[in-house]
């Protein structure tokens, strides 16, 4: 017998050839397919980010001036504002909340000072941001962020519930 030398046929190469190919176009789908999956679960975070960083911040805000005359919804034409009263030092003062070019926008101002909303700070990119005034204390907020997702919340002010 001899066993240092094989007859290597072209079947036993191609047999190779075509077993490299498959896992090859394997390994192409799969790194596709992770792909394509860690994109969608970027998107969805970002989508969970937009939603839950309007809410807390909103929140937030209106936990911080819940109080008499603390929180307010405005119309300033067609758009609705959010406005909090401050008191510092014996002066009131108004943050206001409302959209400006995509944006959430924050300004804060002295009670007796108009605002100028394009000198506002933007907060959060936003498509709208629609406040309503349901009750004495029950406010209702529709945010649509910048990729067309809908977040519809209420807060309630709860130095205000005994009126609901």
């Amino acid at each position: 017998m001899n066993f240092r030398r094989r007859n290597n046929s072209i079947v036993d190469m191609l047999f190779i050839l075509a077993l490299f190919a498959v896992f090859m176009i394997s390994a192409l789908f799969i790194v596709l397919f992770g792909a394509r999956i860690y994109k969608k679960i970027v998107a969805d975070s970002d989508t969970n980010y937009n939603a839950r960083t309007s809410i807390a911040y909103i929140s937030e805000k209106i936990r911080q001036h819940d109080s008499d005359n603390g929180v307010d919804v405005l119309e300033d034409g067609a758009e609705p504002i959010l406005r909090l009263r401050d008191t510092y030092g014996g002066m009131d003062y108004y943050t206001y909340l409302y959209e400006l070019d995509g944006n959430l926008m924050e300004i804060t101002t002295p009670a007796d000072y108009d605002p100028v909303y394009t000198a506002g700070q933007a907060i959060l990119k936003v498509s709208s941001f629609n406040v309503e005034k349901q009750s004495d204390a029950l406010y209702r907020f529709d945010i649509t962020d910048e990729y067309g997702n809908e977040v519809d919340f209420y807060i309630t002010a709860y130095s205000r519930t005994e009126n609901l």
